[in-house]
């Protein structure tokens, strides 16, 4: 999967080809995001090269949107966190893309429903976290998380999470190049506050349920 860059510099925004379809047909904004993580996931090392990019946007601590509709953000690090950022994605080793899960996305899509009414940010909404979200979607407990606010564009929704500005151990960075995952469910959707926001859920499997054992090796192995 290749970018296609646009004119204008390198501060342009990068799209792939499913970015630009998402921007057409605005219900396909999710697969281009999912399309966007599978992008790091692939090549984290290629990718530090977009997320360096980011540098050119920040205007001392503020992080400018990429277009109009995007939102400028007051960070708490400022350009030390994309630093250290491209950094760690030049030697993290590419890990397993991930399938579409269609219980994760709705539970996804569920926490975006409650979120654009009640102007609420975080994990929890209506006394429900994730694993009972995904468990109201007839998944399993075997979760995990990340939330992306104020961005309209699948790149800015990925490079939220790489970067991980105030994130303490950069825990959203790890949740989406941990290996272990497989299928991930997205939904995006209007917040009355921040605009835009972006749910993943992800998992080892495509309905959250619990994970085989690993396989033991046999004495032929």
């Amino acid at each position: 999967m290749k970018r296609i860059r646009l004119a204008g510099g390198s501060a342009a925004l990068a799209f792939t080809a499913a970015t630009a379809a998402a921007f057409a047909a605005p219900s396909r904004f999710e697969d281009a995001v999912l399309d966007e993580l599978n992008l790091l996931r692939s090549d984290p090392a290629d990718y530090a090269h977009y997320v360096a990019e980011t540098r050119e946007r920040f205007d001392g601590r503020i992080l400018r949107g990429r277009s109009e509709d995007e939102i400028d953000i007051m960070t708490h690090e400022g350009l030390p966190a994309v630093d250290e950022a491209v950094r760690a994605l030049r030697v993290a080793p590419p890990v397993a893309v991930l399938g579409h899960g269609e219980v994760l996305a709705r539970a996804a899509a569920d926490l975006v429903a409650e979120q654009s009414r009640s102007g609420g940010v975080g994990h929890r909404s209506n006394g429900r976290g994730p694993a009972e979200r995904v468990a109201a979607r007839g998944g399993g407990p075997f979760i995990g998380e990340v939330i992306a606010y104020g961005h309209s564009d699948p790149a800015s929704v990925i490079e939220q999470f790489v970067i991980g500005d105030g994130v303490p151990g950069r825990g959203h960075r790890k949740t989406v190049l941990a290996n272990e995952f497989r299928y991930a469910g997205v939904g995006c959707g209007t917040h009355p506050v921040h605009r835009r926001m972006c749910v993943i859920v992800l998992s080892q499997t495509r309905d959250g349920s619990r994970p085989p054992p690993p396989r033991r090796p046999s004495s032929a192995d």
